[in-house]
């Protein structure tokens, strides 16, 4: 299970919301184990340079783990770690059976950002300070600005795909699915699902989501799993 952006622990813990341990337990109970881990970020409080210091290398390192446990191994990533799933999968080179991507921005991650930025300001707020608050994430976390072309990367796969969306998410939103659906709708190896009461986190809500919401404990819905589950077995 590979991680969305900032210093997350093994659960991807986002206040009271664990959403890789509800996804972990209840894969378990389908009978599928899973491997989670802290990020470096998390661990050792440093600031990295790159995403390959934060998220791949990482994530290839413990996909070569599992593949001396099982040549059955599938990605799981969510929001940044499933924009990067596509390029973790390449370059694990053959040892990735699937991937499973979780609010997967399909867009430059600026494009995505700036729309987040508008989101959560008020309506009166200046233009100029829109762009000082971007300024400011990028100053903070330059590599995420990364240009890379995940829906390129995604179809040079060819290994089962399911994208996973949830429609009430104002991080990663619908506009990116709708462009995920565009670039892989016609690949027969990809599947994609939306969820019309799911957040970014996979949990039910109501209304518009914000970030107040995620201090609310919940559990990630169980038709996510049952989904999640239905795909790595179907693949056998």
């Amino acid at each position: 299970m590979v991680h969305g952006s900032g210093a997350l622990d093994k659960d991807e813990t986002v206040y009271a919301n664990k959403p890789f341990r509800d996804l972990s337990e209840g894969l378990a109970r389908r009978g599928i184990s899973s491997l989670r881990y802290d990020k470096r970020t998390f661990v050792y409080h440093k600031l990295v340079s790159s995403v390959d210091e934060e998220t791949i290398d990482d994530a290839v390192s413990a996909i070569k783990k599992s593949h001396g446990v099982s040549n059955r191994v599938f990605l799981i990533g969510h929001s940044l770690g499933a924009m990067l799933a596509p390029a973790i999968a390449l370059r694990a080179k053959g040892m990735v059976a699937g991937i499973i991507m979780m609010a997967a921005p399909a867009r430059d991650m600026e494009e995505v950002v700036r729309e987040q930025i508008d989101y959560l300001l008020p309506s009166g707020a200046s233009d100029n300070y829109k762009e000082e608050q971007l300024k400011a994430l990028r100053l903070q976390t330059p590599h995420y600005f990364i240009h890379y072309n995940q829906t390129d990367a995604a179809r040079q796969l060819n290994i089962p795909i399911l994208i996973l969306q949830g429609e009430r998410d104002y991080q990663v939103t619908m506009k990116d699915f709708s462009l995920w659906q565009s670039s892989l709708g016609d690949c027969k190896n990809a599947r994609l699902v939306s969820y019309p009461d799911l957040n970014h986190l996979f949990i039910k809500g109501s209304g518009a989501s914000s970030p107040m919401e995620y201090q609310n404990a919940g559990k990630v819905a169980e038709c996510v799993i049952d989904d999640i589950a239905d795909f790595i077995l179907s693949a056998y």
